[in-house]
């Protein structure tokens, strides 16, 4: 711990002094987060499920920034509890586990394996790479030719082929095949995103990405949600990196674009175009996800209006929707703080460590 302290502080004084105010938040909002976890399941159940795999992922993205790795020890932790998880009960009352991470919605398996990839590129230990690609498998079970291709959201039944989940499974195999070099995996990537450009889920009318497919295989339109709009970009740069095809880029521009433009306040500071989204169990993960995958985007093509963004949503989050009794962010960046709530609170902290990587 105390070396971990130093290499704070040293972080820290590298710094420029008008990014020390934003360290010193996100160092604080990283303990408050850890402080959340359940010590017996790994997780942070106050949050949720999916939600822990991007708490893990905030966790993470803290520690390649920072240089933290107190983190590493919390993500072994996480691996090792969370793989034999308690789900529930079955029909008879017998304990029903997620195992490997493996459970009825195929989004959440992407979130997990995608923390699980962090882990690896930081750590170089074996176990979460075997860990992605395990979790790589079962989703792959969800790829049928209904609509021509494309996963399912859920089974038990199979349901729904939506944007999250699709964009989840080809950004996995981008960044699997990255790791790996397996051709499988590169086959498997342009398989998906072609599925994805022809599904009609990119609107290009107005470059936002619909949230699914309705049961006549039309997209269901009019539902944009941050989270769907950031994964999506992310992918398209991946495709880019791979292919060196410009115009997969230009795409991912466009969808940046169009969310800056359309899903922001007044004062261009992101938010849902429904605001009930916002304090919703699942919307209140969905901004930070955008702002982590458009740093991405950032990271490929160096746009800096991407990276000013990106800066002052992490300004308006400490300034309006931080709350000194908790030590906690909430759901309303743009303020007033709503109320304690651990996805929130790691959302917002996703903005805050990408603005802090991108003042060094």
């Amino acid at each position: 711990m105390k070396k971990g302290i130093i290499v704070l502080m040293a972080f820290l004084l590298a710094l420029p002094s008008g990014a020390q105010n934003l360290v010193s938040f996100m160092n604080q909002g990283v303990e408050t987060m850890l402080s959340w976890r359940d010590q017996n399941t790994g997780v942070w159940e106050t949050a949720g499920w999916w939600n822990s795999a991007n708490v893990m992922t905030a966790m993470l993205r803290y520690r390649a920034v920072s240089g933290d790795k107190q983190i590493d020890a919390v993500a072994s932790d996480v691996l090792l509890k969370a793989q034999h998880y308690k789900v529930g009960v079955d029909s008879l009352g017998n304990d029903r586990f997620c195992e490997n991470f493996n459970n009825d919605y195929l989004d959440d398996q992407g979130w997990w394996a995608l923390a699980w990839v962090e882990a690896y590129k930081l750590t170089q230990d074996q176990k979460y790479l075997n860990m992605a690609e395990t979790i790589y498998t079962t989703i792959s079970e969800g790829w049928n030719q209904e609509y021509g291709g494309g996963i399912y959201w859920k089974k038990n039944p199979w349901v729904y082929k939506n944007a999250i989940a699709n964009n989840l499974y080809t950004l996995l195999a981008a960044r699997l095949y990255k790791l790996t070099d397996k051709e499988a995996y590169r086959k498997r990537f342009l398989e998906g995103s072609d599925w994805m450009l022809q599904s009609g889920m990119i609107n290009h009318a107005n470059w936002q990405v619909e949230d699914g497919l309705q049961n006549d295989g039309t997209p269901n339109s009019g539902q944009y949600y941050t989270y769907n709009q950031g994964v999506c970009l992310a992918t398209l740069a991946e495709r880019f990196e791979i292919t060196g095809e410009r115009q997969y880029l230009t795409m991912a521009e466009n969808i940046a674009d169009a969310t800056l433009s359309r899903m922001t306040t007044e004062d261009g500071i992101l938010k849902e175009l429904k605001q009930s989204t916002e304090p919703s169990g699942d919307g209140v993960q969905f901004k930070g996800i955008f702002i982590r995958h458009l740093a991405y985007l950032y990271s490929v093509d160096h746009q800096e209006r991407y990276k000013a963004f990106i800066l002052k949503n992490a300004q308006s989050i400490i300034k309006n929707d931080y709350d000194e009794a908790s030590k906690s962010f909430g759901c309303y960046w743009y303020g007033p703080f709503h109320k304690v709530q651990p996805a929130a609170h790691s959302c917002a902290l996703d903005c805050i460590i990408e603005a802090v990587r991108l003042s060094e």
